[in-house]
């Protein structure tokens, strides 16, 4: 599962991935929206979630928060 937004000038896709384990991690891809070609300037795991719906949400706050924080170039 996926989703796609633009958040603070940046586009942020959010993906739920399987865990081998059970449940799902929450994986952020953050790169310019302006068109910037380099690929994604941030991408992290935001953490697991027990549903795909959790960790789509999860990695959302997580990509926002770390908008919001700076810690994107």
């Amino acid at each position: 599962m996926e989703r796609q937004f633009e958040y603070g000038g940046y586009a942020i896709v959010v993906s739920a991935i399987p865990n081998a384990a059970g449940g799902f991690a929450a994986r952020m891809r953050i790169a310019d929206a302006f068109g910037e070609p380099s690929g994604p300037s941030f991408e992290a795991i935001a953490g697991d979630a027990p549903t795909q719906e959790a960790a789509i949400a999860l990695a959302e706050a997580g990509a926002m928060r770390a908008i919001d924080a700076g810690e994107v170039n």
